[in-house]
């Protein structure tokens, strides 16, 4: 009767998670398209394809660059934070409860704000940029700024969510190996890097590696904000599946790019997994 009791946490996961999966990377090696009704085994030929594509390898270059520039942006801004709420005690109740605001909002309409905020005409950070004599820029159809636009938006979202994590740890820290150092004369940088850092790391990794799944399928915010564009310029590998299962229809080509989407996830979740028992090795 007992082993019963487990089996929903068992086949809900199987249900759910791992016969679709299976099934998608089964219909990876076929020739499905939408205007296709037969479906048939082609083998690897999908991923031949695949590998010689320009666009693919394009896409995965916009994943990377997109997923460095948000996590840096959110890291930075996350323990800058993070470090201020620990050292102000007044109000840190109200500036808790004012950071939180943005992952209480759909992240799509939040990125559809941005696109009003940030149009050329009529928007209201070019309308400021005027009074200081700057032209209006093209934050989301200039190629050369609109990744770096996006990922300035992606940190408006998820920097709340590193900063939450960071400000937990800073708040649990030990007092006493602090004062020993004061009392050895170590300097604040002396601090951060031999105590702070040793124990803050593993909180770091765990945050690092949430954003970094989160951002490497990021799709809603590119999508409501440059639709990819302009050109390919802000077309990640998520957005490059979504355009080739449902706009030109070819849903096993498709089903290979989700494929190695989630391989690149796998691996890096798996590479700061590692990182992360390293770190914490020492409890």
């Amino acid at each position: 009767m007992k082993k019963w009791i487990i089996a929903p946490a068992i086949l809900v996961p199987i249900l759910v998670g791992v016969i679709p999966f299976g099934y998608g990377v089964y219909l990876s090696f076929t020739n499905w398209r939408l205007a296709n009704p037969g479906i048939s085994f082609i083998g690897l030929e999908n991923y031949f394809f695949l590998f010689k594509d320009q666009n693919f390898w394009k896409a995965v270059l916009v994943s990377f660059e997109y997923v460095g520039l948000a996590i840096s942006i959110e890291l930075a801004l996350g323990s800058l934070i993070a470090s201020l709420l620990t050292r102000n005690r007044r109000g840190q109740w109200f500036f808790r409860a004012i950071i939180i605001i943005p992952l209480t909002v759909a992240p799509i309409l939040l990125a559809l704000m941005w696109k009003l905020m940030l149009s050329t005409s009529g928007g209201v950070v070019n309308y400021f940029l005027g009074f200081l004599g700057i032209q209006p820029i093209a934050w989301l159809a200039d190629p050369r700024v609109a990744l770096t636009t996006l990922a300035f938006i992606d940190a408006y979202i998820y920097t709340p969510f590193v900063a939450l994590i960071l400000f937990a740890g800073l708040q649990s820290l030990p007092r006493d190996p602090y004062e020993a150092a004061l009392v050895d004369g170590a300097s604040p940088f002396d601090s951060f890097r031999y105590i702070t850092w040793p124990l803050m790391r593993p909180l770091v990794l765990v945050s690092v590696m949430f954003r970094l799944v989160i951002s490497f399928k990021i799709f809603d915010t590119i999508y409501a904000t440059t639709g990819g564009g302009p050109g390919t310029s802000t077309t990640n590998l998520h957005l490059w599946v979504y355009l080739n299962a449902f706009r030109y229809g070819d849903m096993a080509y498709a089903m290979a790019g989700a494929v190695i989407l989630y391989l690149i996830i796998y691996l890096l979740t798996t590479i700061f997994v590692r990182m992360w028992k390293n770190a914490t090795s020492y409890i």
